[in-house]
């Protein structure tokens, strides 16, 4: 009976042998499938991002493009001048309350 235990554990080695192959190759196989779809995602969320992207770009560009803007100089020349006729106007005043205004 020895021998006919040996000969059934043998076979039951050799299957549970092929069966952890077996079992190996399937978990590589789905390793290899989620790596392939995740890597799919990861391309196809990457393109959409960098479409999003350019599309913000340009929009600010056309938001830019279409905004006035005044330039600097300007405004800064526009309130120096400003500064200088409210300094003149003040000083007519004092002068003609003083009685030192002159025929205006």
């Amino acid at each position: 009976m020895s021998g006919w235990v040996q000969e059934k554990s043998g076979e039951a080695t050799k299957m549970a042998s092929k069966t952890g192959q077996s079992i190996q190759d399937r978990a590589v196989e789905a390793k290899d499938q989620t790596g392939s779809f995740l890597g799919e995602k990861s391309e196809v969320v990457t393109k959409a991002a960098s479409e999003t992207t350019e599309a913000a770009k340009k929009m600010s560009g056309e938001a830019m493009a279409k905004a006035p803007v005044a330039p600097k100089e300007n405004v800064f020349q526009q309130a120096g001048g400003n500064m200088v006729g409210a300094a003149t106007d003040a000083k007519d005043v004092v002068m003609n309350t003083l009685g030192m205004g002159g025929g205006k």
